[in-house]
């Protein structure tokens, strides 16, 4: 039986791998941590898994990066997703630049300052 190789689970292994090279991690270190085999996460990385992966591999992996299951969906296009609907600043922060917590308080309250200064056009009324 021939594999079927669906676009959103190639997009998705993409997406997982791009996460762990930017935190300059190793296959075998994320595989460990998650408790899952270094070949069936390169598997998925790679978009070899046939159809899907479990949900608790997706779960242990969200937790991991520190994202949230519903933004890899997203971003592997499981999921439909506006503009509006991204991924809340602080996973955003800490899976990006593994911020301490006071460091992703100050940021969100400088975007706070910054959002009350310069509405986006549209919400206030008088733009």
């Amino acid at each position: 039986m021939a594999k079927i190789i669906s676009y959103e689970i190639t997009k998705l292994g993409k997406y997982l791998k791009q996460l762990r090279d930017e935190q300059k991690l190793s296959i075998r270190g994320v595989a460990k941590k998650c408790d899952l085999a270094p070949s069936y996460l390169a598997k998925i990385e790679a978009g070899h898994t046939f159809k899907t992966i479990g949900i608790e591999t997706l779960i242990k992996l969200s937790k991991f990066y520190g994202i949230p299951v519903s933004a890899i969906l997203k971003e592997a296009g499981f999921i439909e997703s506006d503009e509006s609907d991204l991924p809340e600043l602080d996973h955003y922060l800490r899976a990006k630049y593994q911020l301490s917590p006071q460091a992703i308080r100050d940021m969100k309250m400088a975007k706070e300052i910054v959002d009350k200064k310069y509405p986006k056009k549209g919400n206030s009324g008088s733009n």
